[in-house]
């Protein structure tokens, strides 16, 4: 999202204010170095949500940044965010690193595309870090739905994996070899369900390997109606 001067971002506040809701930190805790889950308390009963949708959280006075929440409960008015503390310079890094439980701050709620397929009998999520929270969120929607459930991150250490129950497969960073690899050898197990359309990817994290990656699936024979993207991040463009 765009840095946008102090009083453009309180005036959007007011006039848009049906589209905030004032959220409370009810529980924090590190899942590793550089990734942290925060729990937040509102009420959400009139709130509409899609798995991957993003929400907008105002990290400073003059920008936002979006996350995509999981575990999201209508009725209990709680939903999780598992932030990614890359860089301790990162305006969003230092707002996701100093929250503390009983803190309140106002966040713009879920909203975005479609992204998922509720007809899919196999949801293949592929991202990085930053998609750790929407593969937790289709992974949920696929699982109450009766499908299966892959995922592929791009991760220096894997081991989260584990802990946040996000098994599939998992490359180190930058290198695309290695993904292709993963990526392939899915390809010729579930062959028959690519084939039929039966399987949806759905491709977020860097811009840059998505298109990568579309491209190769697409080399494969992959539907394109059954690619789903959406760009977090991209080398060089602040605030995407």
């Amino acid at each position: 999202m765009p840095s946008l001067p102090k009083w453009i971002n309180d005036t959007l506040e007011n006039v848009m204010s049906s589209k905030f809701k004032e959220c409370t930190v009810i529980h924090t805790e590190p899942v590793s170095n550089d990734l942290r889950l925060v729990r937040f308390a509102s009420d959400l009963e009139d709130v509409p949500f899609e798995p991957a949708y993003a929400i907008g959280i105002r990290v400073n006075e003059r920008d936002y940044r979006n996350y995509s929440p999981f575990n999201f409960n209508k009725h209990k008015g709680t939903f999780d965010v598992l932030f990614h503390l890359h860089d301790t310079d990162s305006v969003g890094s230092s707002f996701a690193g100093s929250l503390s439980t009983g803190e309140t701050t106002k966040i713009l709620m879920p909203r975005g595309k479609r992204f998922f397929e509720p007809n899919a009998a196999i949801h293949f999520s592929i991202g990085d870090e930053t998609s750790l929270g929407s593969s937790l969120s289709i992974k949920e929607a696929a699982e109450d739905g009766d499908a299966s459930f892959v995922c592929l991150h791009e991760l220096e250490d894997s081991s989260a994996l584990k802990d946040l129950e996000l098994y599939g497969y998992h490359s180190p960073k930058n290198d695309i070899q290695n993904i292709m690899e993963a990526i392939n050898d899915f390809l010729k197990e579930e062959k028959e369900a690519v084939y039929n359309n039966e399987v949806v990817f759905y491709l977020t994290g860097n811009g840059s390997t998505m298109s990568v990656i579309r491209k190769f699936l697409k080399a494969k024979g992959v539907d394109g109606k059954c690619l789903r993207s959406q760009a977090y991040w991209m080398e060089g463009k602040r605030g995407l």
